[in-house]
């Protein structure tokens, strides 16, 4: 019998962002959304992983990125903690991709595997200059999150553990991908930030489209086959940014 697992949100602070500039597409110009920052929880099978590690403190956030915040003791080695977890107990940790927000304080986790996509890590030591600041790259005067880290590099669709898949969507970034795990109840495939919000599986009424993409992206065409992609395939959809998990411990949930 294969594994299955539960998947646990946990919260790592906050974004103030325009929703037509990020979340929908050119719809709702001028209206700021809070959006949460989540990493994953992973267990099953006697093992722990995490999916991403979240975003930084409200200092560097504000400083460096956007209007943010990270509340004392929601970084994500604090909240594992909370929960009774411990860094060296995290076997490994996927990433969607490799923007600052989704590997802040990763190497809290000493004993952990580090696993991202060989075109998301190319780009990421070797950005184009409007991408400096995502990956907090040396020529923007910072440090990047995941610099002196060793990575295993995943070459398209590869099931990582039992259960667990690397799925390619690209277009948010150009190596980004989606992380689908089993579960009791089907496929849920922890998508990152090529949806930000249950919004953007609904058509697009400003446009007329059938779906409402978001607005931040590094290659249009990609975004949206990615986006068709995880709508035929997932079982389950799981957001970074979406405000529906802040009220779920986990996923599947009981007795539904």
């Amino acid at each position: 019998m294969s594994t299955k697992y539960t998947i646990k949100p946990i919260l790592t602070g906050w974004q103030y962002l325009d929703k037509g500039l990020y979340a929908t597409f050119r719809d709702g110009l001028g209206t700021i959304l809070q959006h949460p920052v989540f990493a994953w929880l992973v267990e099953g099978g006697g093992h722990k992983y995490l999916v991403d590690t979240g975003m930084a403190s409200t200092e560097i956030s504000q400083k460096y990125h956007h209007d943010g915040r990270q509340d004392p003791g929601t970084a994500i080695h604090e909240q594992l903690a909370k929960m009774g977890v411990a860094t060296d107990e995290i076997e490994a940790i996927l990433f969607t991709h490799l923007h600052w927000d989704h590997c802040y304080n990763m190497k809290e986790f000493k004993k952990a595997r580090y696993i991202a996509s060989n075109l998301e890590y190319a780009f990421a030591i070797d950005p184009i200059p409007p991408y400096w600041g995502s990956y907090e790259h040396e020529k923007a005067g910072l440090s990047p999150p995941f610099k002196g880290c060793t990575f295993e590099l995943v070459s398209g669709e590869k099931e990582v553990f039992e259960g667990i898949r690397v799925v390619p969507t690209p277009g948010h970034s150009p190596g980004h991908v989606a992380i689908s795990i089993d579960t009791e109840k089907g496929e849920y495939w922890i998508i990152g930030d090529l949806m930000l919000l249950r919004d953007n599986l609904k058509p697009s009424k400003k446009h007329g489209w059938p779906l409402t993409p978001i607005g931040r992206f590094s290659n249009f065409v990609d975004l949206w086959h990615s986006m068709e992609k995880v709508i035929e395939q997932a079982d389950f959809i799981l957001m970074t940014h979406d405000p529906s998990h802040l009220d779920v411990r986990v996923y599947p949930i009981p007795g539904e």
